[in-house]
């Protein structure tokens, strides 16, 4: 998707939190196991936070001509493993699969939108974003490893 404005990159980067929040919510409120709609409830509400910044970065404080569109540790485990979709019998195998998926896409879009845009703030903001989202990703692959790995 190419975007011509730093206000469409912001809109879309809200409306991609606001999808995230809403996902883990409803995600918490299908699966049964309590440790899986902990975590899940935990990353819905981290989530409503990044769409908060969002929301309150004031577009206004940075130049006009700068609104044109021009390290965590990561297992890449998710690079390696097949999407699940999150049902009611959901395991926290299934769900720290997607979560990791989630966070992958979050990441890779602020990465991106990093790279384009020309204000050194919102550059700032995507890049801090972009490293909460991999760091999220770190803390699920490093959960996954510790309790699914541990399992075999």
């Amino acid at each position: 998707m190419a975007f011509q404005t730093l206000k469409e990159i912001l809109d879309r980067a809200i409306q991609n939190e606001d999808e995230a929040n809403r996902f883990y919510s409803q995600a918490a409120n299908t699966v049964k196991d309590p440790s899986a709609k902990e975590l899940l409830n935990e990353f819905a509400k981290i989530e409503l936070k990044h769409k908060t910044v969002l929301q309150n970065f004031d577009l206004s404080k940075v130049d006009e001509e700068h609104h044109t569109v021009k390290k965590a540790h990561d297992l890449h485990l998710s690079d390696y493993l097949l999407d699940k979709k999150i049902t009611p019998d959901s395991s926290i195998q299934d769900i720290m699969i997607h979560a990791m998926k989630r966070e992958q896409k979050a990441y890779q879009f602020f990465k991106d939108m990093a790279k384009v845009v020309s204000s050194i703030e919102v550059k700032n903001l995507f890049e801090d974003l972009a490293a909460e989202e991999l760091d999220h990703k770190g803390r699920i692959e490093t959960e996954y490893d510790d309790v699914i790995y541990k399992e075999f």
